[in-house]
């Protein structure tokens, strides 16, 4: 067990370099989701699929290195909201994990590849699998869409009670 009260330089930057590629990840996502343009949409799907390949890459080496490492340990006065927020960076890291699993998926059970540079496509041929084609596509938009927008609200006002929190024991 991590005995340490606080995150290494390694797992904030971590932290700090996944916010910032979710975030692009959920807009691209989100502009996806609202695109009138069909050529528009098609553009920023080859990028969100790109990028997100890329991403799933660091992600799993982030969820790796959690699992490897821990968690810190909790503060003594904060034994309660530690397990909620332990459970609650599970839940996201988990959840991520599925996003990870179920946007391939979707698209390997329909014969398509993920382009990873002009000249380089990765396809894993799963069209004999097409009935997991419709279900793999909903939980990926489900989860990206609304859950984990939802868990990442609650890890922000999470972060800021414990800011507060913090500075009030000063």
């Amino acid at each position: 067990m991590n005995t340490s009260t606080h995150y290494s330089a390694l797992a904030q930057f971590m932290h700090w370099l996944t916010v910032i590629a979710l975030s692009i990840m959920l807009t691209l996502g989100f502009m996806m989701v609202f695109a009138d343009e069909r050529t528009f949409k098609h553009a920023v799907e080859g990028i969100h699929v790109t990028t997100g390949f890329y991403l799933g890459l660091f992600l799993l080496v982030r969820i790796g290195f959690r699992a490897f490492a821990g968690f810190r340990a909790p503060e003594p006065d904060e034994q309660t909201t530690f397990k909620l927020a332990k459970g609650l960076q599970s839940l996201m890291l988990l959840t991520l994990l599925v996003v990870l699993i179920t946007g391939p998926l979707y698209l390997f059970t329909e014969g398509e590849g993920i382009a990873l540079s002009s000249q380089t496509t990765w396809l894993i041929d799963l069209s004999g699998w097409s009935w997991l084609h419709e279900p793999a596509e909903e939980i990926h938009k489900i989860l990206a869409t609304y859950v984990l927008p939802s868990l990442i609200a609650l890890h922000m006002l999470a972060a800021i009670k414990q800011f507060h929190r913090e500075v009030n024991r000063r």
